[in-house]
């Protein structure tokens, strides 16, 4: 009996380190309206590779850019890439410097999705997002080039299956009737971008939460959105 009770006392102290290593392990990453948390077996799969590959998640790709292209117009105070930010119009002095440090940013995105070599589970994943970034440094170097030319001609170009004279013509054509820069600067920066954008995005599908999904299950990670600011139900929000 004292024998059977001192095995069963080993095997339990032996089996203490090897529960402490397979301790849940938690990641926090900012949003906009509060965090991302993820919890995860640091047994099944390192930190490293959750940091990673979490960037692909549809909760953060927007907020990291991954998705899109930062517009050319802006400009972070605090960031010392940029110059003065005081004015973001085109006619600014520093307006094609800090147009070309948010090109090549997206670019530097780019390159970063093309590096990456995602479990099966995300390649939809990456595809998708290489898509949908490719597609808006096209259209942030579209606007950039009419703007340093003013050729109309310059927005009617296709991109792939979007044509905008087919999908964006009147548009376009009140672009080159209107004689004022400020309004063309509004008709291109607001409706022009916004009526490509739609017609491509429209195409491009959703994002491919299905993969997403399913690769949280194959890696057993668990993910959870906080909302420390929520935003309130009651009053309309623009953007």
């Amino acid at each position: 009996m004292r024998r059977r009770r001192s095995l069963l006392v080993a095997a339990l102290l032996l089996a203490l380190p090897a529960a402490a290593a397979a301790e849940t392990q938690r990641l926090v990453f900012p949003t906009l309206l509060g965090e991302y948390q993820l919890a995860f077996d640091d047994k099944r799969t390192s930190e490293a590779d959750v940091r990673t590959l979490v960037t692909l998640s549809p909760h953060l790709a927007g907020w990291n850019s991954l998705a899109v292209a930062p517009r050319l117009e802006r400009c972070v105070v605090d960031d010392p890439a940029y110059l003065d930010c005081r004015s973001r119009s085109p006619q600014s002095a520093n307006f094609l410097w800090n147009a070309r440090v948010n090109l090549e940013r997206g670019n530097n995105a780019l390159a970063y999705l093309r590096g990456l070599r995602p479990p099966p589970e995300l390649e939809p994943v990456v595809s998708w997002l290489m898509r949908s970034l490719t597609f808006s440094l096209w259209l942030e170097e579209t606007k950039l080039e009419y703007f340093r030319s003013g050729d109309v001609a310059v927005l009617r170009r296709r991109y792939e299956d979007v044509d905008p004279t087919r999908d964006c013509g009147e548009i376009v054509n009140e672009i080159a009737r209107t004689s004022s820069a400020d309004a063309r600067l509004d008709l291109v920066v607001l409706r022009w971008h916004n009526c490509v954008n739609n017609q491509f995005r429209r195409k491009l599908g959703e994002y491919p939460m299905p993969a997403w999904k399913k690769f949280l299950a194959a890696w057993r990670i668990d993910e959870r959105v906080v909302e420390t600011f929520p935003i309130s139900r009651e009053e309309p929000q623009t953007r």
